[in-house]
């Protein structure tokens, strides 16, 4: 059975960032032990978040660019996410400066269980493939 070992955000930066010689060299043989299977690397989406969080706020980067740097890395099956592809199409569906992983993943997690989401968030309120609840229909009830 292979060895499972959960990543800190802090490992992972290293690995992204390879700005630390140690720790850097050390983020980058853990992965090489996951590509020969020697390993089974798992994250967590708030982990996820957390990086994504770093790369955005400290290190200045686009949201969508950090999106498609954790994306390829979920993607490549080296460090796995085991929340059934949501934090995957969380990244996805950042596009734009603006979309928080937060909301991203809020998104992702509603389209994949096709239920509905209740926000006052605009840019949620525009997306095109998330379902509503309508609040229209709390005020109505309220009046009553």
């Amino acid at each position: 059975m292979t060895r499972r070992v959960h990543l800190d955000a802090n490992i992972i930066l290293r690995f992204l960032r390879n700005d630390d010689p140690q720790q850097s060299r050390t983020a980058a043989e853990l992965f090489k032990q996951a590509e020969k299977k020697e390993l089974q690397l798992l994250v967590s989406p708030v982990t996820i978040m957390e990086v994504f969080y770093v790369l955005a706020r400290a290190y200045g980067m686009p949201r969508p660019e950090v999106a498609r740097i954790l994306q390829t890395l979920i993607g490549s099956g080296l460090a796995l996410c085991e929340d059934g592809g949501i934090a995957l199409d969380a990244l996805r569906r950042i596009t734009s400066n603006k979309t928080s992983f937060g909301d991203a993943y809020l998104m992702a997690a509603a389209a994949q269980a096709n239920e509905e989401i209740v926000t006052f968030d605009q840019g949620i309120l525009a997306s095109k493939d998330v379902r509503l609840y309508p609040l229209n229909s709390i005020s109505k009830s309220s009046k009553k």
